[in-house]
């Protein structure tokens, strides 16, 4: 999967999400494949992107529609959106990356920041509460 859009001729890391066989109902490589069969038949028009709508036409969705999305899936969880947001997925996901020993090179790269990039450290590297 590419991670983000980027200026052209820029590289564009590959997230490879691997299986969890284990435990399949929680395996996001499982859930990817299956959500990518079920939509196969509409997907031909809408080009490379993961997600698409739901309904008719059946385009790309944007960013502020997958944020909604993640804002609902929080909401619905029981978590207050008015104190957090769909980049707070961002900021956790990443600090609890670095806090089980993943390196930040790699939260690096996995998130689509550059080798130079200090975002890591200045907003994201952050005891969670």
């Amino acid at each position: 999967l590419r991670i983000k859009t980027s200026a052209k001729n820029r590289y564009q890391p590959v997230l490879r999400i691997p299986f969890f066989k284990e435990r399949l109902p929680i395996c996001v490589a499982s859930a990817i494949l299956t959500y990518l069969d079920k939509t196969s038949v509409v997907r031909a028009s809408s080009g490379q992107r993961l997600f698409i709508a739901h309904k008719k036409p059946f385009h790309n969705v944007s960013s502020q529609t997958i944020s909604r999305w993640i804002k609902d899936v929080l909401k619905s969880s029981g978590i207050d959106t008015n104190l957090f947001t769909a980049h707070s997925t961002r900021h956790a996901s990443t600090s609890a990356a670095a806090g089980r020993g993943v390196s930040i090179d790699t939260i690096r790269t996995t998130a689509g920041w550059s080798a130079k990039s200090e975002t890591f450290a200045r907003f994201y590297q952050r005891p969670i509460d």
